[in-house]
């Protein structure tokens, strides 16, 4: 968790100003609240891929594809917070 939890801290410090770019568009709340849910659903993904890994030998095969999920979902979840950002209201 704490590994979320640095992850949000920068996602919303390093996307604020996205806000800046969405020339006044704003998502409907209802799309901006789909789009939240799919944050934290690929953020709790990534958690608990976290937790799997701990508990694996470092050299594994199987270890080196969990981290690259985990890689893959914070990112995803990085491109998803700069959208939530840019075009939701806050």
């Amino acid at each position: 968790m704490k590994y979320i939890l640095i992850t949000l801290i920068f996602l919303f410090n390093s996307t604020a100003i996205a806000g800046d770019h969405s020339s006044g568009y704003k998502y409907p709340k209802k799309d901006c609240d789909e789009l939240f849910v799919g944050i934290a659903e690929l953020l709790k993904e990534a958690d608990n891929n976290w937790t799997l890994l701990k508990n694996m030998s470092d050299d594994s095969n199987e270890s080196i594809k969990l981290a690259e999920k985990i890689s893959w979902l914070t990112s995803m979840a990085a491109d998803y917070t700069t959208v939530h950002e840019a075009f939701c209201d806050n």
